[in-house]
């Protein structure tokens, strides 16, 4: 056991139970949060055989009246706790949205800040050791003691990041550095954040099942779980995002097996349930429930990430270039310069690429035989339209529906409220214009996910390509690589101090903001949000050619 002082003067801690005991985890939690000198992230690695029961914790708290209202919020996120890897996070304070009372002024300062950005970060192993050897390296890779960056990382002179790109993987990277002390630069070629497929205008966050577990669906749990909490913490409910839940349709033609793993039948079930299971009646056959799913407005989550003292936002930075300068005098003081027409916009120590379908061109500048991995743009439309045009009596679910693209209804516009469903798959259109084919393209899926309300719908979509359509449209481009998995982490053939987080083809909501956390733990040492496993599954160096 460590003294109580010990984390002093370090920025991130790591504390470990070889056996989660939940009242020491407790007493460790309320001796951060009272410590002024504590440090602003604090890493518990714990192990656990069987899931953690809420009502076992809440008694065991209850005759400590000063851990009691900890223990509450741990046992709110008992939920979702299948075996493997979980993390659950904890702010020192909350900073929800709809808790702020607007008639008081308030003028934040660097301690606010520092308080803003405390987190305590619990990663849980669950399950029996035999069944888990990983759990075993993730214990005795994280003592108790500071963070240490990794040995083949160069010693910074300064914590400075240029981030190319504002859509959610480039602000989640944003912020997650900026609250772990960066100075960070974010550059957007358009006019505002989120101008490119961030901007869409509503979109569905939901888990991906399969019959085996595969690592998509692992990846895509931990990646909502950290969605719920950061849009709680961040937006508006009801206004930004709604935790509503979402069906799913598992439609004849989809690419992948539906279903879900035998195992969440049986000894899993209770667990679960809490992430997916069979839409209750009258649904159809073929339907899912994801309780903890959601709707949100992507840009409302980018302009709240980059609301951070350590970040500066700048537009109309159309980045063409990157170079890497090394001074004479210091070979270990590299930094990065990021172009446009030979002008420099911005020097860091680090830059990390997020600039969708352009981040293959940047790459190309950079690596030392021009080379970069085949990012494929993926045009994407979505229709939408007011619900003042909707016919009266006309059926609507009364939750997000998706499958084979997707509809929500009654969500807050400039307009009023609205509807929207798709979007499109589109890998010929090389850019964002709107066309009249993908607006009959999406009725047709919505007629497959909602026939009802597609023929309530029917009547306005006749009204595209009229002077006067009641049927609108969104488009923009994503990006992908063909195991359709991000590309997280340093950028190959090139001098160290180049990554990437991009290439999130349509799982940008879901995994864009776990992949900027998980390049933030890599490089400061910290454990990882996710299983090393499934973190190689996102590693930008996994095309690489082995040697």
């Amino acid at each position: 056991m460590v003294s109580e002082n010990a984390w002093h003067g370090f920025s991130s801690w790591c504390h470990t139970q070889a056996s989660f005991d939940e009242l020491a985890f407790l007493r460790l939690w309320h001796s951060w949060t009272a410590d002024d000198a504590r440090p602003t992230h604090l890493h518990v690695v714990a192990h656990t055989v069987q899931p953690l029961q809420a009502d076992a914790l809440l008694s065991a708290a209850a005759s400590h009246p000063e851990l009691l209202p900890l223990a509450q919020q741990l046992a709110e996120q008992f939920w979702g706790l299948l075996p493997g890897i979980h993390r659950l996070r904890f702010a020192r304070h909350t900073h929800s949205k709809t808790q702020l009372d607007p008639s008081v002024e308030t003028v934040p300062n660097d301690h606010f800040w520092h308080d803003r950005d405390a987190r305590l970060m619990l990663t849980l192993c669950i399950g029996p050791h035999d069944a888990w050897p990983e759990f075993a390296e993730v214990l005795h890779a994280y003592p108790i003691g500071p963070c240490i960056p990794p040995v083949d990382a160069p010693t910074l002179d300064e914590r400075t990041v240029t981030i190319i790109g504002s859509g959610i993987a480039g602000a989640g990277t944003a912020r997650a550095l900026a609250e772990r002390g960066w100075q960070v630069t974010v550059l957007e070629a358009g006019n505002e954040p989120a101008s490119g497929a961030s901007g869409l205008p509503v979109g569905v966050v939901a888990p991906h099942t399969s019959h085996d577990d595969s690592g998509v669906s692992r990846l895509s749990r931990a990646g909502l779980r950290l969605m719920e909490q950061t849009m709680r913490g961040l937006l508006t409910e009801g206004v930004d995002w709604g935790c509503t839940g979402v069906r799913e349709r598992r439609l004849p033609g989809k690419t992948r097996r539906g279903g879900v793993p035998l195992s969440w039948l049986h000894e899993h079930a209770h667990t679960a349930n809490d992430w997916t299971h069979k839409a209750p009646l009258p649904a159809p056959d073929d339907a899912y429930w994801h309780p903890h799913g959601a709707w949100l407005r992507p840009a409302q989550l980018v302009r709240a990430l980059l609301d951070h003292p350590n970040i500066r936002w700048q537009g109309h930075a159309k980045v063409d270039a990157l170079q890497c300068v090394t001074p004479v005098e210091n070979t270990n003081a590299s930094k990065w310069q990021v172009l446009e027409d030979g002008k420099v916009l911005a020097e860091s120590s680090r830059v990390v690429l997020a600039a969708g379908p352009g981040s293959a061109a940047l790459i190309a500048t950079a690596t030392e035989d021009g080379s970069a991995p085949r990012i494929n743009p993926l045009r994407g439309q979505v229709s939408w339209g007011l619900m003042a045009d909707v016919p009266a009596g006309s059926y609507m679910p009364a939750t997000p529906v998706n499958g084979n693209g997707s509809f929500v209804h009654d969500i807050t516009s400039p307009d009023g409220p609205a509807w929207y469903t798709g979007a499109t798959y589109d890998r010929i259109n090389g850019d964002a214009r709107l066309l009249d084919a993908d607006h009959a393209e999406n009725l047709e899926r919505l007629r497959a996910l909602e026939p009802d309300t597609a023929a309530a719908l029917a009547p306005l979509f006749a009204t595209v390509g009229s002077e006067a359509p009641r049927v609108h449209g969104w488009a923009g481009m994503r990006c992908g690589v063909h195991d359709r998995l991000p590309m997280t982490g340093r950028v190959p053939n090139t001098p160290e101090g180049l990554y990437m987080n991009a290439a999130m083809g349509s799982r940008g909501l879901t995994l864009g903001l776990l992949c900027g956390e998980l390049l933030a733990a890599q490089w400061h040492g910290e454990p990882l949000p996710i299983e090393a496993r499934l973190a190689k599954f996102l590693d930008a160096t996994r095309f690489k050619p082995k040697a």
